[in-house]
């Protein structure tokens, strides 16, 4: 049960991820950057004791998980930004869908296996879909094609990435993996948003020391460091564990239901339906129950 632990508290650490730029509104790029070296700079005194490991295969898997970190990562504060953190969060349920497939394709075995206990895996679709099905009462606003559409390629790239922090936390100890995740991807992530920024905004040295370094952005971008790093630890505790990496994608689906809690305290305008709560946490109960069976 560690994994679904640990992924209760990747959902609440994502939900801060999230939800911090629905206000302030900073450049993705620019909160990308931060992310990115932030958590890098941070974790660098780890990076010193811990054992390097000469593995070409590994640190492939890390730069292209970097690369797919650092457009995930500016993709989901535009639309934080564009569209507010709510929506924004739930459109990520799908991610359940492509996670589950992708590693039931790479894992044929363990499907054959759920595919002889008819009970558990009628169980797991059941709590899948009760799961997704929550989303459809959750988001029934005006933006909801325009969100879709921008938010796609994040959602399957934020599968893509699931199962590649699997991979990596499981290629030497697990301590090791998450020190390499902590430095290595969120390194490269950060030169990714650095170069896409410099390619949109063509800043002058000033306006660049400007943007960057202001305290508003300063201040915020310390919230995303430390909410990162708690992010990154705790997802990848629970990948390392889990029998699926789709159900660790759904336990992160109770970010919204933060979300919808920040959002009602400050009165922010939601779209949230208490129907589709009741129905999103019925079916992570569920599934964290027939998934361990």
């Amino acid at each position: 049960m560690l994994w679904v632990i640990t992924g209760l508290f990747y959902g609440l650490f994502m939900s801060f991820y999230t939800y911090i730029n629905q206000n302030n509104k900073i450049n993705g790029y620019i909160l990308g950057l931060w992310r990115g070296f932030g958590v890098a700079f941070a974790c660098f005194p780890l990076i010193l004791i811990t054992p390097f490991e000469v593995d070409f295969l590994f640190f492939l898997l890390l730069f292209v998980q970097g690369l797919l970190t650092g457009f995930y990562d500016s993709r989901l504060f535009f639309s934080s930004a564009r569209f507010g953190a709510a929506g924004t969060s739930r459109i990520l349920v799908l991610s359940i869908l492509i996670s589950m497939a992708l590693w039931w394709s790479t894992h044929p075995s363990v499907f054959i296996e759920l595919w002889h206990r008819h009970f558990v895996l009628s169980g797991i679709f059941f709590s899948v879909l009760l799961t997704v099905g929550s989303y459809l009462f959750m988001l029934k606003t005006s933006i909801t094609r325009q969100l879709f559409f921008y938010m796609m390629p994040a959602v399957v790239v934020w599968s893509l990435m699931s199962s590649l922090t699997q991979i990596i936390m499981q290629k030497h100890t697990l301590a090791e993996g998450i020190v390499y995740y902590l430095f290595y991807v969120t390194l490269i992530s950060g030169f990714y948003n650095l170069f896409f920024y410099l390619k949109t905004s063509h800043p002058t040295r000033t306006q660049f020391l400007q943007q960057v370094f202001n305290q508003k952005v300063m201040y915020v971008g310390f919230l995303v460091v430390l909410f990162s790093a708690l992010l990154i630890v705790s997802k990848s505790i629970s990948l390392n564990y889990t029998p699926n990496t789709g159900y660790v994608n759904a336990l992160s689906l109770t970010a919204p239901l933060w979300i919808m809690f920040y959002n009602h305290v400050i009165n922010h305008k939601d779209y949230d339906s208490p129907v589709a709560c009741l129905m999103m946490i019925g079916g992570v109960f569920l599934m964290s129950i027939f998934a361990n069976l």
